[in-house]
């Protein structure tokens, strides 16, 4: 898979954004060091999405793992392309998703790693759009596919903060 751009986002659901507030107004006047921020979910969700185009195969599986190398950092430093790397030595599996592929829509699928969401676009059918629409179209995508739900993009307040290189604008 190719890199092609990377945005944090920040959504919460209008309907519990003056709860959200109340609650870190309250914890703002106990004088506490103490940050609050709520589980990733449905109603808030504060993820770095990253969007990627497959190179030749669409992935159908993400794998966690531990990889075998006697000199760890001398290996990583030799290679250029990281998506690229050959796995030559023992890798131990600790954890397996099959990723829900869908290759007629934009977003091809979309795998969550904590607070990382992994675009896989179509790059045929999202050559003119901008950031903004892709973040929409990953967040449909991620409400399909984590939460079971319709994302409806009036329902919810939604900040993008886009890196200095915007690929698509």
């Amino acid at each position: 898979m190719r890199f092609l751009d990377g945005v944090n986002v920040t959504y919460i659901k209008k309907s519990e954004k003056e709860k959200y507030s109340k609650v870190l107004r309250e914890i703002s006047k106990s004088g506490t060091s103490l940050e609050f921020r709520p589980v990733n979910g449905k109603d808030y969700g504060h993820y770095r999405i990253e969007f990627y185009e497959p190179t030749d195969k669409l992935p159908t599986m993400k794998v966690i793992g531990f990889l075998t190398q006697e000199a760890p950092l001398d290996w990583l430093m030799s290679l250029d392309n990281q998506s690229e790397i050959t796995l030559n030595d023992v890798f131990h599996v600790v954890d397996t998703e099959i990723i829900e592929v869908n290759q007629a829509d934009f977003i091809h699928s979309v795998v969550i790693e904590q607070y990382k969401v992994y675009s896989i676009i179509n790059k045929e059918k999202t050559q003119g759009l901008t950031v903004n629409e892709l973040v929409k179209l990953t967040l449909e995508k991620m409400f399909e596919v984590y939460f079971d739900e319709k994302f409806n993009e009036e329902e919810y307040d939604i900040e993008v903060h886009p890196e200095l290189t915007d690929y698509f604008v």
